[in-house]
């Protein structure tokens, strides 16, 4: 069974009440490309939700360091820094992570980040670098699937890219509609959602299994190949 997990609100979170994610992201590298190119922080900004936006659509932090001139070790540093303040980790999913891992699980993350930003998070969880992961085979952030999670065709290509049958796939995640409804309709039939408020620690809701806990998905795994 192939277990493709999500991130955000599974594996890390925001801080309450904390800046936007992407709003303060693109806030550091506006600062960085007018300190770079000797102008106004919302004209630096400006050029950057253009080139988002417009001339690559399905970015990566790389695309912003090399296509403005950034200096890459000054940028890495202010990243890592800005994840430690706007977020932080679930430890029922690094556990989760690490268990199905050495259970020889074949693991993959799915994510509406682009590639770096899944490995930041996942570096804040002590479960990757900017090198990779040594519990993630693969990586399909926003600039692989070049799609959101919120759309079928996406998941399609990431049932196409892995050369195994949906079937034998699971999905692990928080949103029903991106990590059940819209993973069902590429043929992943089988879902396992963390609802953290959730009462009950395993019920099963509409054809997919809710847990309060990540730690139990390991145990959800083997009753069902039994």
């Amino acid at each position: 069974m192939l277990v493709l997990c999500d991130i955000d609100a599974t594996v890390t979170d925001y801080q309450p009440g904390g800046m936007d994610f992407r709003e303060a992201v693109f806030a550091m590298f506006a600062d960085e490309v007018a300190a770079a190119r000797g102008m106004a922080v919302t004209e630096a900004r400006q050029l950057l939700e253009d080139y988002a936006n417009n001339q690559l659509v399905w970015w990566d932090y790389p695309d912003f360091i090399v296509g403005f001139g950034l200096e890459p070790g000054k940028l890495w540093a202010r990243m890592r820094r800005l994840h430690q303040e706007l977020l932080y980790t679930h430890p029922d999913a690094v556990a989760m992570v690490k268990r199905l891992r050495q259970e020889g699980r074949d693991l993959y993350v799915v994510s509406n980040n682009p590639v770096t930003g899944c490995l930041l998070k996942l570096e804040l969880a002590g479960l990757a670098d900017l090198r990779g992961s040594p519990y993630f085979r693969r990586v399909f952030g926003t600039n692989v699937t070049r799609g959101m999670k919120s759309q079928p065709p996406m998941w399609r290509r990431v049932v196409a890219s892995l050369g195994a049958a949906p079937e034998d796939m699971v999905t692990v995640g928080d949103s029903v509609k991106e990590d059940c409804l819209a993973p069902r309709q590429a043929g992943i039939g089988r879902s396992i959602i963390v609802d953290r408020a959730s009462p009950r620690p395993v019920e099963e809701r509409d054809g997919h299994m809710v847990v309060n806990s990540l730690e139990l998905v390991n145990e959800l795994l083997r009753n069902g190949e039994r």
